[in-house]
């Protein structure tokens, strides 16, 4: 007995037709009638009564044809697992990440998706600064991270989430009933870590604006030194609402303004090492997933936006 035998047997059992079976499976009709009788003679019973005018199941027909339909169903269930454990990969990957936003749901989906797929990739956990999130990847300590975007186009890139924004400021600047940003505040020198180099990413970081104004920098190493910076009365930062929880100044204040959009959590790599398999798995499966589901059309925007160019 083999498989193309019972799934010659279910065909003709569900079409009760011999012509229509064979159809069905793209074969001549005289295979079909010979697979079947070569199982009839193998199990040493009928399973079809043939007539000039129709098929029907004998008796032990129809109690095997489920037991078939379920072997049927295993076989292909043993193929896909084979096909998926053959494309599994292996190796060490290093993730980056900010602060908490690996607890956000859409991280945990890409994580969990992630260990599902490639069992044998061993995941670790780097916290990297806000100031170095980019330089972390490019100096490789670390192979794909969390990053806020907009994400530089020398990145592959996949979005996950949007968070808030703060307008970190001089405690002294405002009064302590104030819990938004006014003109004042927005139009105040801008601190931003120095090694973010990328203009879009910039512009994107600097505080909404009424008017005109130049705008000055001043580059800090880390979160630590951009704050200490905004509370020595030097300017005033952007910053992901997670720096209010794990950054307190005594001198700085977190304010929120009416006029700063979301920022944009992504997962990123360099472009480059989409070459290696692990990398370009992780990204490429989690993009193609993130197009289902209701959202999908949305979610296929962000795919394309993050991978379709450098893919």
């Amino acid at each position: 007995m083999d498989l193309r035998q019972l799934e010659y047997f279910v065909a003709v059992a569900e079409e009760r037709h011999f012509a229509r079976a064979a159809s069905r499976l793209h074969v001549a009709q005289p295979s079909v009638s010979q697979q079947i009788k070569a199982l009839e003679h193998e199990l040493g019973v009928a399973l079809l009564e043939r007539t000039s005018r129709a098929v029907s199941l004998t008796r032990i027909g129809a109690e095997i044809l489920p037991l078939a339909t379920q072997l049927l169903a295993d076989a292909r269930r043993l193929r896909q697992h084979a096909d998926l454990s053959s494309r599994r990969l292996a190796g060490r990957i290093r993730i980056g990440f900010l602060a908490d936003e690996y607890s956000h749901p859409a991280a945990e989906r890409f994580i969990d998706a992630a260990r599902q797929r490639h069992p044998a990739v061993t995941f670790e956990f780097h916290q990297v600064g806000f100031a170095e999130q980019y330089a972390a990847l490019d100096d490789a300590q670390v192979d794909i991270a969390f990053v806020a975007g907009p994400v530089p186009g020398r990145y592959a890139s996949v979005h996950l989430f949007e968070f808030t924004r703060l307008i970190a400021v001089p405690r002294t600047a405002v009064d302590a009933q104030v819990t938004e940003a006014d003109d004042s505040v927005a139009n105040a020198a801008i601190v931003l870590p120095n090694q973010i180099a990328d203009e879009a990413w910039r512009v994107a970081w600097v505080p909404p604006r009424t008017t005109p104004r130049e705008i000055f920098m001043v580059g800090q190493a880390s979160m630590e030194a951009m704050l200490s910076a905004v509370g020595a009365g030097l300017g005033v930062c952007v910053v992901p609402e997670y720096v209010a929880r794990y950054y307190p100044q005594p001198a700085v204040r977190f304010l929120r303004a009416r006029n700063l959009v979301p920022g944009e959590m992504a997962i990123a790599a360099l472009s480059t090492r989409l070459n290696e398999p692990v990398i370009a798995a992780l990204l490429t499966n989690h993009a193609m997933s993130e197009t289902d589901g209701p959202a999908g059309p949305e979610r296929r925007a962000s795919a394309r936006r993050g991978l379709g160019r450098r893919l």
